[in-house]
């Protein structure tokens, strides 16, 4: 279990599914739609009043597993860790990049091309 006082909002996403159910069906962009980060506290605390939407910051394909990772972090819920992240159907894969092929993600070039108009998107 990961210490209460964890250093990023991340690795206090993993706190927080220990300590709440309730946002165990949650992926980490929907997470902010039912909790607040209290950066005082490094922690997250149920949401009391309000609504909002979570993002992740963009990650380039070519720098390789933290892409996969963040693959995974738009349809992995509840992880309590970095082997959750990775685990599909009670097996834990070897790499991000293995997890994402087993879920189907990587059977185009599509993750490529959502990289290229997100890239566009953001004017990079």
């Amino acid at each position: 279990m990961y210490n209460e006082e964890a250093s990023t909002m991340f690795l206090a996403w993993f706190e927080a599914n220990h300590q709440y159910l309730g946002g165990r069906d949650l992926t980490y962009a929907e997470f902010p739609t039912r909790f607040t980060y209290e950066k005082k506290d490094k922690r997250w605390q149920p949401r009391k009043a309000g609504y909002q939407i979570g993002r992740l910051h963009y990650t380039p394909p070519g720098i390789g597993e933290l892409y996969y990772m963040r693959i995974l972090l738009t349809v992995q819920k509840g992880c309590m860790g970095y082997r959750c992240i990775k685990t599909i159907n009670g097996h834990t894969y070897d790499t991000f990049q293995e997890a994402c092929s087993t879920l189907g993600l990587l059977d185009d070039d599509k993750e490529f091309l959502d990289g290229i108009m997100e890239n566009a998107e953001l004017g990079l």
